[in-house]
């Protein structure tokens, strides 16, 4: 299993924060690995909510189904995937920062199933590569959001 968690400030509440990252359909804004991103479903995020994710692998795309299977607003979200041939986790709490914007904590996991697993060292490296990118791109995506007065 490959996991990767990072800490990051930004200029946010934390209101702000929590509803940017629990809303999936934002990925394609800041995951590079991200070609497209819609929600299933309607009305407000919570638990249950759905969002399928193109994920460029390689020279594939590979859809992917995230699931919100913990949403404590402000604070805590859990969005789950599986398929397969994979399955991963993505836990993130959202706290208030000293200065008055917010931290957030990305710990996400991502694991290969069946004869996949075999590969699963080598995806290791490279998923940890591409989600610290992500996540940088998380901090710059909100440090924006945060320009534009959705502090």
């Amino acid at each position: 299993m490959a996991r990767i968690v990072e800490e990051l400030t930004v200029p946010v509440a934390p209101a702000v924060a929590f509803a940017y990252v629990a809303d999936f359909t934002n990925t394609v804004d800041w995951d590079p690995m991200i070609d497209a991103a819609r929600r299933r479903d309607d009305g407000p995020v919570g638990v249950g909510s759905a969002f399928d994710v193109e994920l460029r692998f390689g020279s594939r795309h590979v859809l992917m189904t995230y699931t919100v299977t913990v949403h404590e607003p402000d604070t805590h979200v859990v969005l789950e995937t599986s398929g397969s041939w994979y399955r991963g986790r993505d836990v993130v709490h959202v706290q208030p920062a000293t200065d008055g914007g917010s931290v957030v904590r990305w710990d996400a996991t991502f694991a290969l199933r069946g004869p996949l697993l075999v590969l699963e060292p080598l995806m290791a490296v490279g998923f940890r590569r591409t989600a610290a990118k992500a996540v940088a791109g998380l901090g710059a995506a909100l440090r924006g959001v945060a320009d534009s007065g959705g502090a």
